[in-house]
């Protein structure tokens, strides 16, 4: 209950921050902005359109994608009065329908896909022999240009680099709950009625919360580079019922405080020169910035010491994590599909513990109906190995697991030379094979050390992302 009031308050908090913005986009102002995006038209001359309505209303875009996304959304050519794009040579406006066009060069003047606006075939073609691409006519553009020119996906990450100069930063709020005992792909057991029917079961976990805030922030410093850093607060609370003499009680522990930071960078190797295909490697790390609690207690079956704070209440691991894999995705028109290979190397810490490697993969399917809105699928499995302390593997750790999740984004706001989203996602576990251990108390009777699996978990995200213009 506690959770969805905190999700409440969050998007309380960002309704009124929308409401905000809105008066003061209402307030008169001077500058000129994209339609589409929000980047100031000011920056973009050489790359602008110009879009006249058929009762007068003028509207401008900082180039030609965002223009054919405008068109399109306003059904056709057919309910403009003008459509004039500035040619890339003489800087003059001529009507877009007339112009020739360079899609896929190594020039990125607005958005992306970077169609080039050309008055004269001859300099199209020119531009394109020296700068690559290919020289298309005004129906193909307008065929071939999707509402978005990329989407960004929840737990799977995107292979397009969206250009030189570009910035994002946002704010996260994640929320995860498990809440049923997992043996293997058996079905879930409700962890009251799992212990209550194991008499020697000393203990089981019953609930695991965790509420995640969390600072994002991604830069292009090159047209083929991304980079994305990750600062978490993390506030985790696990429950665990205890079975002594027959009684069964709940303890309760909290943790709270700073994660480890996440750095990742993204590099575009290869494109199509339609921009529907892309294909990318990712490397990444962590930061060992957050809370890694050492402590420890004697374990007579491994005849050592062991951390006794279990790793579902640490907020971090105490030493650099590495990541790497490739990305892959393609769009087809309204539809954009991502995937993603990865694996992430867990050494171990100064308490000679290491959490399990983890290999994953993932695809997402998202609809863009306009250039506002984005609603999708994603999935993901992960294949995580046990957890060790000191070389010692932890039976009741890691294991296979399979997410579903429904997504959604939606451009609420053009503001400050760019644009507003409001991000969610909520999804769940559809597949679970977690392992356990089969122990045997002092008295030579059996009990297991189990995982929990089950519960949900959903994210809710505000966003702001404009770009700096290039010089040209």
């Amino acid at each position: 209950m506690k959770a969805i009031f905190k999700i409440a308050a969050v998007l309380t908090g960002c309704l009124l921050v929308l409401a905000s913005f809105q008066l003061r986009a209402e307030e008169p102002h001077e500058r000129a902005s994209c339609r589409v995006c929000g980047m100031w038209i000011d920056e973009y001359q050489k790359s602008a359109a110009e879009l006249i309505y058929k009762d007068g209303r003028k509207e401008y875009t900082c180039g030609v994608a965002c223009m054919l996304r405008e068109v399109e959304d306003a059904g056709g050519i057919s309910a403009f009065e003008s459509v004039k794009v500035h040619d890339w040579v003489s800087g003059k406006l001529v009507d877009a329908e007339e112009a020739t066009y360079v899609i896929g060069s190594e020039v990125i003047p607005d958005m992306v896909p970077n169609y080039i606006a050309f008055a004269n075939r001859d300099e199209a073609e020119a531009f394109a022999a020296k700068e690559g691409g290919e020289v298309i006519d005004f129906r193909i553009a307008y065929d071939d240009v999707s509402p978005v020119g990329t989407t960004a996906p929840f737990r799977i990450r995107t292979a397009v680099t969206p250009g030189k100069g570009n910035f994002s930063v946002g704010m996260v709020y994640g929320y995860t709950e498990k809440d049923r005992v997992k043996i293997g792909s058996a079905s879930s057991q409700v962890p009251g009625e799992f212990i209550r029917a194991n008499k020697a079961q000393p203990q089981a976990p019953s609930k695991l919360e965790g509420h995640q805030q969390a600072l994002i922030v991604n830069y292009s410093p090159t047209d083929d580079l991304a980079l994305f850093i990750n600062v978490p607060w993390l506030e985790r609370r696990t429950k665990t019922l205890v079975q002594t003499n027959g009684q069964i009680n709940e303890t309760i522990a909290d943790e709270n405080g700073i994660g480890d930071i996440t750095l990742e960078g993204r590099y575009n190797f290869w494109r199509s020169t339609r921009w529907d295909k892309f294909v990318s490697i990712l490397l990444g790390t962590t930061l060992p910035t957050g809370q890694f609690a050492g402590e420890k207690s004697f374990n007579a079956l491994a005849k050592r010491d062991l951390v006794k704070v279990g790793p579902a209440l640490q907020l971090g691991k105490d030493t650099a994590t590495f990541t790497g894999g490739l990305l892959y995705s393609q769009r087809w028109k309204d539809f954009w599909l991502h995937s993603s290979a990865l694996y992430t190397a867990n050494p171990a810490n100064d308490d000679d513990f290491a959490f399990g490697d983890v290999a994953t993969a993932g695809l997402a399917l998202h609809y863009t109906p306009n250039y506002n809105l984005m609603v999708g699928m994603e999935m993901d499995a992960s294949y995580t190995e046990k957890n060790q302390d000191g070389g010692f593997k932890i039976g009741n750790s890691g294991g296979t697991a399979v997410n579903l999740a429904f997504v959604s984004d939606y451009r609420f706001l053009n503001a400050f030379g760019g644009n507003f989203k409001l991000r969610g996602s909520v999804g769940l576990p559809i597949y679970e094979d977690l392992n356990s251990r089969d122990m045997v108390n002092a008295k030579g009777l059996p009990f297991q050390q189990v995982q929990l699996g089950d519960g949900f978990f959903a994210n809710l995200a505000i966003q702001w992302t404009t770009r700096n213009a290039p010089s040209y």
